[in-house]
């Protein structure tokens, strides 16, 4: 575990890292305080991955990532987990189930290939997604529109 304090309120970084012949889960957990944590494209994590607060992911994971806060995936990413947290980003490449209590979000260029669970759901124009969206709260029912097309029909 590492500790490192500037002043303020530490900030907690708890990882356990083993070599892939070992075959022991990594798991990591970070802590931030109100700034954002920032992992880079030069990091590759297999495992489960936990953390507080607003986190920028910019590497390569495999596993899962659970969280309260918010997670950015980054452009150059690529993530194969399953994913909760309170709100997701997404300019990179996510393979994975998703659920977020607050929104999701799929920029221009990235892809997203799995099923998701949120309240607030955006795809941009230039985004891929393949899946299935549910909203958190169950699922809502289609507005009956069977009024309106009686009343096309009787017109004619």
């Amino acid at each position: 575990m590492f500790t490192r304090t500037n002043g303020r309120k530490s900030e907690t970084l708890e990882a356990t890292f083993s070599y892939p012949e070992s075959g022991k889960a990594v798991t990591a957990r970070l802590e931030s305080s109100g700034r954002t944590a920032l992992i880079t494209n030069q990091v590759e994590i297999k495992g489960t991955l936990a953390f507080d607060g607003p986190l920028e992911f910019d590497g390569t994971f495999e596993g899962e990532i659970i969280s309260q806060g918010a997670l950015t995936v980054g452009p150059e990413a690529v993530i194969k987990a399953d994913i909760h947290a309170a709100k997701v980003v997404i300019r990179g490449k996510v393979h994975g189930n998703i659920t977020a209590t607050e929104s999701i979000e799929v920029c221009d260029n990235a892809q997203l290939f799995g099923d998701v669970r949120t309240n607030k759901f955006i795809v941009a124009e230039a985004a891929m997604f393949r899946g299935r969206s549910d909203p958190i709260e169950g699922k809502t029912d289609s507005p009956d529109f069977s009024p309106n097309f009686r009343r096309l029909t009787k017109t004619k």
